[in-house]
């Protein structure tokens, strides 16, 4: 069958795929000169499927195309052309999670439970939306060459607010599917975690969890409601026993007993060569910024997170970032969207100790693009808000004074200044009274031809920019100290300022 030349603006190179439903195209969009991927659907379909699966296609485009995260397909456009609906996307290397199992590829644990965290960090943020898959499976996992995961499909995906969603009805794959799919209950991002952890226990074993030779689809549908979950650790002893109380917490039966969120699974995930019991695996509960230990319990929680840090072992400035992009998103999460939040004493250069500092609306962001037609992390950044009740006071020379108020005109704050003079009317310093209401942020930049990341900062340690500039040894063995110089503990990152 002769290739299409054409939908729309984007030019067909070759057929990727092809199905009973449509097929998927890679093409050029020459507007912006990038490889998509075109997914169509099948204009000859029988009519009693055509309307279903025209509103699964209009679906996919509303939920995904919606969410911007590095561990998603990116949905750009969707249309029609000559009577054929198509959906242009992210073109995606590397092989689905269906096809390297059924390949019998030899995955290490450490990049089995590096897959499911990147997954689950996908879901979480889909999550944040309402938004529902419904359908995680191998088979909507892609992986690239360089170790991104991406969860595909999200064309049974339940949308808030929107007419396509069909709660109560029996949609996902069978094997895959949560209990409550499977009872026709409403269902909620707790699902997808079950589905999750199915996916997770047949990385380890092979095989999914409640599937036996020769069973029926109610049988199968028995075992998802009632069955216990197999110890993968006495099934294979290889398997790090960690393994067991996580995918008992994914798997059980009902929702409010498994993990709340996605980001608490891959958390879990993260840290599974040292978490000993499934006790650990319950989020440490946020202290009281007045309690005395507070500062020592961010201590503590930096340290953790340095020990989790270290355990993966980057090769590639790559697996730099993406380390990089997973400490810092743990640092948001466990410290600066903390609830309650924490009050941190921050000793902010040009200001001193800043008084009862609450730190909120922590964002990490992470970018990716093409490098020699590999997926690669171009930059991370991490935004977040600085506040106080008090105002911060300081009084300086002129000459310092002069200085602190161009960094504060800079740095966008609010603040009153008054001058004290001598009897004699001689300027002997100047006294702020500054509002503690500050924006800070960081972006980490791959420099791949030097093998260097390049962090720009704001308000970050300092008052106003700052930049800093690390080997990828040297980003490996200090990115964690990040934590310290945003907390305002001692840090290695303050002797390696350059010039703003």
């Amino acid at each position: 069958m002769a290739l299409p030349v054409s939908f729309g603006r984007y030019q067909v190179q070759s057929e990727l795929g092809r199905g009973a439903m449509g097929t998927v195209y890679r093409a050029l969009d020459p507007t912006l000169e990038r490889t998509v991927a075109i997914k169509t659907l099948n204009p000859d379909l029988p009519e009693e499927v055509v309307a279903e699966m025209k509103l699964r296609f209009l679906r996919e485009a509303k939920s995904a195309g919606r969410l911007n995260h590095p561990n998603i397909v990116t949905i750009y456009d969707v249309d029609v052309a000559a009577e054929v609906a198509f959906m242009a996307m992210e073109y995606l290397e590397g092989q689905s999670l269906r096809q390297l199992l059924d390949s019998s590829t030899a995955l290490s644990f450490d990049t089995i439970a590096d897959i499911a965290a990147q997954i689950a960090e996908a879901l979480d943020y889909a999550g944040r939306f309402s938004i529902v898959h419904r359908d995680v499976k191998p088979a909507n996992i892609m992986v690239s060459p360089a170790g991104f995961a991406k969860l595909t499909d999200f064309g049974l995906a339940l949308v808030p607010s929107s007419s396509m969603t069909q709660t109560g009805s029996v949609l996902g794959s069978p094997k895959y599917m949560s209990p409550e799919q499977v009872q026709e209950q409403p269902v909620d991002r707790r699902a997808d975690i079950f589905s999750l952890g199915v996916v997770l226990y047949e990385m380890l074993m092979r095989k999914t969890p409640f599937e036996h030779p020769d069973m029926t689809l109610f049988t199968l549908m028995e075992q998802i409601v009632r069955a216990p979950v197999p110890r993968v650790s006495e099934q294979n002893p290889a398997i790090p026993p960690a393994f067991d109380a996580l995918l008992a917490r994914a798997l059980t039966k009902r929702p409010e007993d498994r993990f709340q969120r996605a980001r608490d699974f891959a958390e879990a995930l993260r840290n599974v060569t040292t978490l000993a019991a499934s006790a650990q695996f319950e989020a440490d509960p946020a202290p009281s910024g007045d309690a005395p230990e507070a500062h020592e319990t961010l201590a503590k929680l930096l340290a953790d997170l340095e020990t989790s840090s270290r355990t993966q072992t980057p090769e590639t400035l790559n697996a730099s970032l993406r380390q990089g992009f997973h400490y810092l998103e743990a640092l948001a999460r466990r410290i600066i969207q903390a609830t309650p939040p924490f009050n941190a004493s921050l000793d902010l250069l040009f200001l001193g100790v800043l008084p009862a500092v609450v730190l909120s609306d922590g964002v990490v962001e992470c970018r990716t693009r093409l490098l020699d037609g590999i997926e690669v992390v171009d930059s991370v950044t991490l935004t977040y808000r600085m506040s106080s009740q008090k105002k911060a006071r300081v009084a300086l020379n002129p000459e310092e004074g002069r200085f602190l108020k161009s960094r504060l005109e800079a740095a966008g704050l609010k603040f009153d200044c008054r001058e004290i003079r001598d009897a004699s009317g001689v300027l002997q310093c100047e006294a702020f009274l500054i509002s503690m209401e500050i924006s800070a942020s960081a972006v980490l930049r791959g420099d791949y031809t030097a093998q260097a990341v390049e962090i720009v900062c704001s308000n970050v340690g300092v008052l106003g920019p700052a930049r800093y500039r690390l080997g990828s040894k040297d980003f490996d063995e200090t990115i964690w100290e990040f934590g310290n110089l945003l907390l305002g503990f001692p840090s290695r990152f303050a002797g390696l300022r350059l010039p703003a």
